[in-house]
């Protein structure tokens, strides 16, 4: 008996635009026009004699019936990818694939990356930068650093290599300008905030125990992103909070101060990848690497098989 399936082509346009609720963003993924998008998702709502989509304001959402549909395309999807990936041996060759915290890549990883290269010239690194729960197999995505303190899903190992570290940052000119000696010198300076994580400087008063100070994200001015953030302090505009190691390298060349030192924030950075991934040649270069560099025992194969906290699904 012959198969009833939708026009094929159309359920990788229909799983990325559902994922971003976005025909544009859908658009730009897959490199198609928006007009390509729109066109198969009408062929497939047509196939199946229902709507997938609907508009909210200038947005979309899906229907219920679309909702019903994603997970079993997803799944699909993401077996078909598994497979492909098994016959062609591109789990085992290749580039490494590393999704990374876009800042944490650009003021931590990057700036150390030469070294990996060095030991192993024969390793090619793809870098994405990316916050979200990263799912290996269908991102194709060898390995991910994110930060976390909660345990990891099953059939996830993760490795925690580096404690974050929080404190209050400035540029030495501001320092100059207004003294910064005790946390309640901070009502005199203005404090810089980022969307990425809004509750930044509530966390740190909570581990300094310090009161009364107003250190909720409307006290300041708000960035987009983290490391406009860090260059506005940079600029002299305020006091921004920042992990270490997003700062170190300013730290050391001059570029920020940090005059009420640092607190653990209770999270730490982890290196996680599947399971099945974990003695990858590849995998395990990467993995001790990044041991080392951040002052880590190299693990064996298996030795980061207790799973600690990181953001993946």
């Amino acid at each position: 008996m012959p198969r009833r399936l939708p026009p094929l082509k159309t359920l990788p346009s229909f799983e990325v635009a559902a994922r971003h609720l976005s025909f544009s963003a859908a658009a730009a993924e897959l490199h198609l026009t928006h007009g390509a998008i729109s066109r198969q998702m009408k062929s497939l709502e047509a196939h199946l004699g229902v709507r997938l989509f609907r508009r909210v304001g200038r947005g979309l959402e899906l229907t219920v019936v679309g909702a019903a549909l994603l997970p079993a395309v997803r799944t699909a999807l993401d077996v078909v990818e598994a497979g492909v990936r098994q016959v062609s041996g591109a789990d085992r060759s290749g580039a490494l694939v590393v999704s990374c915290l876009p800042t944490f890549m650009m003021r931590w990883l990057i700036p150390r990356l030469y070294d990996f290269k060095a030991r192993h010239p024969g390793i090619d690194i793809r870098l994405s930068a990316s916050s979200a729960p990263v799912a290996f197999t269908r991102d194709g995505v060898d390995v991910a650093i994110r930060l976390g303190a909660g345990p990891s899903p099953g059939g996830v190992e993760a490795l925690p290599f580096l404690e974050e570290e929080i404190g209050p940052v400035c540029s030495p000119d501001l320092l100059g300008r207004c003294k910064l000696r005790a946390p309640s010198d901070l009502r005199q300076h203005a404090l810089l905030h980022t969307d990425t994580r809004p509750e930044a400087w509530a966390d740190w008063a909570a581990r300094r125990a310090v009161a009364g100070l107003a250190l909720e994200p409307s006290a300041g001015t708000r960035f987009e992103h983290f490391y406009f953030m860090l260059e506005a302090a940079v600029s002299g505009l305020g006091v921004a909070m920042a992990p270490r190691p997003l700062v170190a390298e300013d730290l050391k060349l001059g570029r920020l101060v940090a005059p009420l030192g640092f607190v653990p924030s209770g999270r730490l950075y982890h290196l996680v990848y599947p399971a099945d991934a974990a003695d990858s040649s590849k995998v395990r270069a990467f993995r001790a690497w990044i041991a080392r560099v951040a002052a880590l025992p190299v693990p064996g194969p298996r030795a980061s098989r207790k799973r600690r906290g990181a953001d993946v699904e």
